[in-house]
């Protein structure tokens, strides 16, 4: 069986937009361990509202459950400058 050149290209594309997307959570991963101390960084997206409860005056909320003696498991929000959005962070510390 041989596959199409237009698979090959969509093959190929697709192992550049992964080797951009994984070299973008290597940047976001080491930034929000970092600047904001979150270990346990799993995944970021963008949301209108936050969840939980406000961590600080700058507009920071968390929503976290405790799973276990060391185990966290939750959600921090951050404000976006000069936006009314949040940069969500999922994250799991065991």
């Amino acid at each position: 069986m041989k596959v199409s050149k237009e698979i090959a290209d969509k093959v190929e594309r697709y192992q550049k937009l992964q080797t951009q997307a994984d070299k973008l959570y290597e940047e976001l991963e080491q930034y929000f361990t970092d600047e904001q101390g979150l270990e346990g960084f799993c995944t970021q997206f963008i949301t209108d509202k936050p969840q939980g409860i406000r961590q600080s005056a700058d507009g920071e909320f968390c929503d976290q459950i405790t799973l276990g003696e060391d185990w966290y498991k939750g959600e921090y929000y951050y404000p976006i400058e000069n936006s009314d959005k949040y940069v969500g962070c999922r994250y799991e510390i065991i």
